[in-house]
């Protein structure tokens, strides 16, 4: 019988199976992910799931790691068998706990953890002690890096399925994170904002209510931009954006200053790409605050958006939003909607283009050039020139 190493040595022959955890709405940007950056090195695998996309892969393991949307991925085989004792004996996952600990320097795990059904029967603490034996990685079911997953086997079959995580955390748990907000924003929700805006090199883009800085790190190390600037009224929030930059490698990649969202020290119509991760009115903000602060940046936006522009803005308060997006339909075009379901929440990716010019005093107002202004409307800052300190108001601190 030809070994697993023989066939991986065949040409064109699959090394691995694997299967790509997605959040609920992001499968696509998986799917689409995968083709850009894995090309013919990846085949998709029929069975595409709401949370999960499987493929064929025979390059490296490690090119798998800079995946930015999935949640997870794993290693993936199956073991015929109607009982968990079908799983004692199998080499397939000790083979793939091997492959995973070579890619991450000595010590990345010291113990693992099993996800099983059925894990008091005596089968399974079989398996346990068998897996702590062979692999010499402590029984941590709480805390283990090495996660192991068993399953019933895909499609209702009489199997299992085997499934290894690639990382010792999930590949959304980004290592550049050295600062922390709460409820700051899940990083690859933040990578399919960013997919929405069709990123390109000569975008100018800023990011409103910067928070943790997760959307401008997103941003910027998915495709170079022309500029970058994130706004937030806390300072220590602004400082903690620019420690997660620099984590990530990106340190003066994107101006910080600290500035309000709905009256932004800023000319008109100088960006191309405005990303906003508003409040949701639970950990941050209210829903009374939302009323007002909602309108404003709308409107703010319109102001700062060159004709063209994109505008990516999540939030949870689903229905005031669609209500503050009825008036500023005169300045906003809504192209694309994208929920996403996410430990209780299902937050919504809005996608708007800002319409050609069109003051954002009045409805009904003349068409302006940029940087003109209606009458009796406040002129901005130059960038040049420090903007004078600004009080504090709602639109100050976004979560990501």
């Amino acid at each position: 019988m030809e070994t697993r190493a023989a066939q991986a040595r065949r040409p064109g022959r699959a090394r691995w199976t694997v299967e790509c955890e997605a959040l609920d709405g992001l499968a696509p940007f998986v799917v689409a992910e995968v083709e850009r950056v894995l090309g013919g090195r990846a085949r998709l695998l029929a069975g595409e799931e709401r949370t999960a996309v499987r493929l064929a892969w025979s390059g490296p393991l490690g090119d798998l790691l800079g995946l930015r949307t999935p949640v997870a991925a794993y290693l993936l085989s199956s073991v015929e068998g109607r009982r968990p004792s079908a799983l004692l004996g199998d080499e397939r996952l000790f083979e793939q706990v091997e492959a995973v600990r070579r890619l991450h320097p000595p010590g990345a795990f010291s113990s693992f953890r099993l996800s099983v059904p059925g894990a008091g029967s005596a089968a399974v603490r079989r398996l346990r002690e068998e897996l702590a034996e062979r692999t010499g990685l402590a029984d941590d079911p709480d805390d283990g890096e090495m996660l192991l997953r068993i399953r019933r086997a895909h499609g209702g079959g009489s199997g299992w399925d085997q499934l290894t995580r690639l990382s010792p955390r999930p590949l959304s748990a980004r290592s550049w994170r050295v600062w922390n907000l709460p409820g700051a924003l899940n990083a690859t929700i933040a990578a399919a904002m960013v997919e929405l805006s069709r990123p390109g090199p000569s975008d100018r883009v800023l990011k409103l209510m910067c928070g943790s800085g997760t959307l401008l790190v997103e941003r910027l190390a998915r495709a170079p931009v022309a500029s970058a600037l994130g706004c937030d009224l806390d300072p220590a929030v602004l400082g903690g954006a620019r420690a997660n930059l620099a984590a990530a490698g990106l340190a003066g990649a994107a101006a910080l200053a600290r500035m309000d969202a709905t009256r932004l020290a800023l000319p008109d119509g100088r960006f191309d790409v405005l990303l906003a991760d508003l409040p949701y009115g639970h950990r941050m903000g209210s829903h009374e605050a939302n009323a007002a602060l909602y309108p404003a940046v709308l409107e703010e936006a319109a102001r700062v958006a060159a004709p063209g522009a994109r505008f990516l803005a999540l939030t949870h308060d689903l229905r005031l939003f669609e209500h503050s997006l009825g008036p500023a339909g005169r300045w906003w075009l809504a192209e694309r909607a994208v929920q996403v379901f996410q430990k209780g929440h299902h937050p919504v990716i809005h996608l708007l283009r800002r319409r050609p010019w069109v003051s954002a005093a009045a409805p009904g107002s003349r068409q302006l050039p940029p940087g003109s202004r209606p009458a009796g409307r406040r002129t901005s800052t130059p960038p040049s020139r420090p903007a004078a300190r600004p009080r504090r108001r709602a639109g100050g601190t976004g979560r990501g």
